[in-house]
């Protein structure tokens, strides 16, 4: 599905079940099993100079006190979990104040890796160093870390992740989440340090009383790329990302929004510093000056195919200072070659979903050069999120008035219906449109047109009005269209959002009376699947309902559940016979708390266990 938020991928942890518990203390090598796991720390602990030690997947690591967990110089240390088997580093209480002390690599050897592990409740306390690093300290280190939970540390500075001396680690395809620190609450990069800092949810950070809520960058090159760095917070400078003094970082294909700023640059602040920031969503943020991003005191910040809009700040522009801003659409307008100043067109902002919708302003608006060019072949795009123009038949949806609320006693939604044909030949399809209903599931079509034909290059649409009776239950719809082979030969999708805030009248069945929204079962389906299947759940990540989509070749007793990061079941979905077909539910996680879930379908024989991520 084209609107889609990419995919995230990232751990998921279960404790063992029965185990027998190590204490560990000082100098560590050789294998951590899961069959002596949990391993309790009693006292700090090293993998000494030129040693390895391997912690196999399912390992639960407590520590028990304040200690540090050192892999010194030239050592190896192998944390390598799998995507429903990992490794867990937390502290025994909370009710200790200063927890532990995080995972220190100290000029420690580059093959060095933390992989589908969480690692939770560190905090970097002392002088000099041990005050950075809340979770992972890489000091004249490159590890590799990716597909991690980092959440709720904290240090001085890098809440989650510190790195300085050089260091060059990967960060990528992680959650980090909730981690505070004075300075650079999720990620701090210092001292000629330049990490590859890719495909990471940063969320919800804060620096408390400083700069940098997402990433602060001083004296540094990272590459910071195709991350979501959202909801983050500084007391000062820089919400989102701050650049300090001699700091020359690539910023590119990031989706910055939501974050806020006490002073200056929301989305990203800069000092002396020559960032180069390109095909970025900079949306939503807040700062007193410089809502989007402030550039002061010598920055040579280049700005190009980026989206600068929604940004607010009561004292200042969308931009403050003087960047060199080319091919950008920025709302106010700003002098430059190729800038805009019109409504980007996301497909679903309030939900935290920029991609663009056809029509937008910045498709084939971005920097002509070829070198350029999307994945599809055409000029670049505005943003973060290009417009695949790659497919033969592209249908959107354009709801009005976002966000839609309906009230107890029932409203209208509007909406404008389109199908395009980028082909370059007559394309004939289907097209159809699903409701997704809060604890009920799929129902419909609502509209279905079967062998429409469309010409080369030409469009087609109407505009819909839908009523929502007082019966409908409250909650949070998702209106899903299709253009494709009917039921499940799908070219592309699109998607949108509405909510109703209460429920009044005679329940369900009142409210399909009169075939406004049809039930799947009103319509016969022309084909039934040919094998079992369970579908990633869209969107994902999710706030704060999600759609997992299953088929059944046969009629089965079905169940679906799911599961927190302890293992323990915390929704039952489906529980019950079903009819072979295709399936839908809706998940509505309002009462859990954000993080990693997975959900498994067992039907008849078969078996299937996805992950997803709720982010609230």
């Amino acid at each position: 599905m084209r609107a889609l938020l990419r995919l995230f991928v990232v751990a998921v942890v279960l404790f063992p079940l029965t185990a027998r518990a190590i204490d560990v203390w000082g100098d560590q090598w050789g294998t951590w099993t899961r069959d002596n796991s949990p391993y309790n720390v009693i006292g700090e602990i090293r993998v000494p100079p030129e040693s390895t030690l391997v912690i196999e997947p399912g390992v639960v690591v407590k520590f028990q006190g304040h200690y540090k967990f050192i892999v010194d110089s030239l050592a190896t240390l192998l944390a390598v979990g799998t995507e429903i088997d990992s490794i867990f580093f937390t502290c025994d209480t909370l009710a200790n104040p200063d927890r532990w002390h995080g995972i220190r690599f100290v000029c420690a050897d580059s093959n060095s890796q933390i992989s589908y592990c969480r690692l939770e409740y560190g905090r970097a306390t002392g002088e000099g160093e041990d005050r950075r690093g809340g979770a992972i300290y890489c000091g004249g280190s490159s590890p590799m870390i990716r597909n991690n939970i980092i959440t709720h540390n904290a240090a001085l500075a890098g809440g989650g992740v510190f790195c300085e001396f050089a260091s060059r680690p990967v960060i990528s395809n992680n959650a980090i989440s909730g981690n505070s620190a004075d300075w650079g609450g999720g990620i701090y990069c210092s001292d000629n340090s330049s990490p590859t800092i890719t495909n990471n949810i940063i969320k919800g950070n804060s620096a408390t009383s400083g700069d940098g809520g997402g990433i602060y960058c001083w004296a540094s090159s990272p590459t910071i790329s195709n991350n979501t760095i959202s909801g983050n917070s500084a007391g000062n400078l820089g919400g989102g990302i701050v650049c300090l003094f001699d700091c020359n970082p690539t910023i590119s294909g990031n989706s910055i929004s939501g974050n806020s700023a006490g002073n200056y640059g929301g989305g990203a602040f800069c000092i002396e510093s020559s960032p180069t920031i390109s095909n970025n969503l900079i949306s939503g943020n807040s700062a007193r000056f410089g809502g989007g991003i402030c550039c002061l005191l010598n920055s040579s910040a280049t700005i190009t195919n980026t989206i600068l809009w929604a940004d607010t700040a009561p004292d200042g522009p969308e931009i403050l200072g003087d960047p060199t801003v080319t091919y950008c659409d920025v709302q106010g307008g700003w002098p430059g070659e190729g800038n805009i100043d019109a409504d980007p067109m996301f497909v679903g902002p309030h939900n935290d979903d920029f991609h663009l919708r056809w029509h937008s302003p910045c498709i084939d608006a971005g920097d002509p050069d070829p070198i350029y060019n999307d994945p599809d072949g055409t000029r670049n795009d505005m943003g973060a999120f290009y417009f695949n123009q790659d497919l033969p038949g592209i249908v959107e949806g354009y709801p009005y008035n976002t966000p839609i609320v309906i009230p107890p006693e029932g409203g209208d939604l509007t909406y404008d219906g389109w199908v395009f044909n980028f082909s370059n030949w007559e394309l004939t399809v289907d097209i159809w449109v699903y409701v997704f209903v809060p604890e009920i599931g799929q129902y419909g079509p609502m509209n279905f047109y079967e062998n429409i034909t469309i010409s080369p290059g030409d469009s087609t649409g109407t505009e819909y009005l839908k009523h929502v009776p007082g019966g409908a239950p409250a909650g949070e719809y998702t209106i899903v269209g299709y253009i494709g082979d009917y039921p499940h030969g799908i070219i592309d999708s699109a998607y949108f959002y509405f909510s109703k805030t209460g429920s009044i009248g005679g329940g369900v069945a009142d409210w399909f009376q009169g075939s406004q929204w049809l039930k799947e079962s009103d319509l016969a389906e022309p084909n039934l699947p040919a094998h079992y299947a369970l579908s990633q759940n869209y969107p994902n990540p999710f706030n704060a309902t999600t759609v997992i989509n299953y088929q059944l070749p046969v009629d089965a007793y079905v169940r679906l559940d799911i599961y927190n990061l302890l293992g323990e079941r915390v929704a039952k979905l489906v529980d019950g016979k079903q009819q072979a077909g295709y399936r839908s539910v809706v998940w509505d996680a309002s009462e859990v708390s954000s993080g990693l879930y997975f959900y498994k379908l067992t039907a008849g024989d078969y078996s299937e266990t996805r992950r997803m991520m709720l982010v609230k």
